[in-house]
C-alpha cells in the first residue's frame, strides 16, 4: 500500500499537575480570570464599547468573547442539558470560529451597544461560576488541554485589550492616560554587535511537557545557513536615524506592498511618534521619546525597510528561535506596561 506521505502528530502537551491536580487549575482559572477584570480597573464607562478601527475591538467585546470561549468549547459539552446564559451571544461574541457556527461583523464590534457592560460582567460571572464548580471537581485529559488552551487564549486577549485601549486613547485629543504607573528610570542601551551562529540542521519547534499552541508544533529539524544576529533590539535612536535620513521618503528600501501602504496612509514615522519626533503615546499617556528603548508598534514592512536600509535583514522564524533557545531573555510583561 503506498504511503500517503502524511506523518502522524504527537498529541497536545498538557502538564500533568494541572491535568490531575483540581486545586492547580483552579487556581490557574481564577487567576486568569481575575486578571481580565482588572485590566479594566481604570477604565470608564464610554471607554468599553468604542472601537478605534476595524482590526481593533472594545473592550467590552474582548470581556464576552473570552467568556464565550467557555460556554462553546467546555461547558456544553460535560453537560448535555447545559442552557446557554443567552443564545444571541453565540452570535454576537464569536470571533472568527467559522465551524461553529456565523459571527458578527468583526468591523462593527463597536455599534454592540448592547448588551450593556453589567450584562456582559453578569455574563462572566454566571459562566465563573460553572466553570469554577467544573474545575475543582477535577478534569483530566482531553478536558483538561481544552481549558488550559482557553485560559492561553484569554491571556492572548488580555494583551489585545491593552492594544486595542492604547490605539482607542491615541485617537483621542486629550491623550488620556490608561495608568498612572512610572516605567523604570530609562537605562543606556548596551552597544550593538552582532553574534554568530554556525547554522546546519538543527531542530526547532517546541519540546517538553508544558503547553505549547499547535502552530509550535511538530518538533522537526530543518537546514540553516550560517548567519549572525544582533545581539539586542533595535532602539527608538537608532530608527529615529532611519526617519531622519529620509527612510519613509525612499521607495528603494521598502516591499512593494509595503511602499503602497506609506503611500495609502501617509506614514512618515511609528504609529505612536509624535510629528517632532521627540515623544510618543503609551499607555502612560505623552512621554518623552527614549531613545535607548526598543522600537515597537512597527509593521513588518517599516522593519524590513529599516534593516536593509541599515545594510542588514530580518531574521527568519528558524533563525530567530536558534538564538532565543542561546539567550535568557525577560519579555516586557504586562508589569511593565507602557
Amino acid at each position: 500500500m503506498a504511503s500517503s506521505g502524511l506523518t502522524k502528530l504527537p498529541p497536545v502537551a498538557v502538564s500533568e499537575t494541572l491535568a490531575s491536580e483540581a486545586p492547580g487549575l483552579a487556581e490557574y482559572y481564577s487567576q486568569v480570570r481575575a486578571a481580565t477584570l482588572a485590566l479594566c480597573n481604570t477604565l470608564a464607562a464610554e471607554d468599553y464599547v468604542v472601537q478605534s478601527m476595524p482590526d481593533a475591538s472594545p473592550a467590552k467585546w474582548h470581556l464576552a468573547h473570552t467568556t464565550w470561549f467557555w460556554e462553546e468549547f467546555v461547558l456544553q459539552h460535560v453537560n448535555g442539558g447545559y442552557t446557554f446564559h443567552d443564545e444571541n451571544f453565540r452570535y454576537l461574541f464569536n470571533s472568527y470560529y467559522n465551524t461553529v457556527g456565523p459571527m458578527h461583523s468583526r468591523p462593527d464590534r463597536g455599534l454592540l451597544s448592547r448588551p450593556t457592560v453589567p450584562e456582559v460582567l453578569a455574563y462572566r460571572l454566571h459562566v465563573d461560576e460553572r466553570m469554577s464548580a467544573l474545575v475543582r471537581g477535577g478534569v483530566r485529559d482531553e478536558l483538561a488541554r481544552v481549558v488550559l488552551l482557553g485560559l492561553h487564549h484569554e491571556q492572548q486577549h488580555q494583551e489585545l485589550l491593552l492594544t486595542d485601549v492604547k490605539h482607542l486613547f491615541s485617537c483621542n485629543p486629550l491623550l488620556p492616560a490608561y495608568t498612572q504607573h512610572v516605567p523604570a528610570a530609562p537605562r543606556a542601551a548596551p552597544v550593538l554587535s552582532f553574534r554568530s551562529f554556525d547554522g546546519g540542521l538543527v531542530e526547532i519547534g517546541h519540546s517538553g511537557s508544558d503547553f505549547c499552541f499547535d502552530n509550535e508544533l511538530p518538533r522537526h529539524r530543518a537546514y540553516v545557513a550560517p548567519f549572525q544576529i544582533a545581539t539586542r533590539a533595535v532602539t527608538n535612536g537608532e530608527f529615529l536615524e532611519f526617519v531622519r535620513a529620509g527612510g519613509y521618503e525612499t521607495a528603494a528600501y521598502w516591499l512593494s506592498d509595503g511602499w503602497a501602504a506609506v503611500q495609502r496612509e501617509g506614514w512618515t514615522r511609528p504609529i505612536y511618534w509624535t510629528k517632532s519626533l521627540d515623544g510618543e503615546f503609551s499607555l502612560t499617556g505623552l512621554r518623552e521619546l527614549n531613545p535607548h528603548t526598543p522600537v515597537s508598534h512597527v509593521s513588518c514592512y517599516e522593519a524590513d525597510a529599516f534593516a536593509r536600509w541599515a545594510d542588514a535583514r530580518l531574521p527568519t522564524e528558524c533563525e530567530w528561535e536558534i538564538a532565543a533557545a542561546a539567550a535568557s531573555l525577560a519579555g516586557n510583561f504586562v508589569e511593565n506596561q507602557h
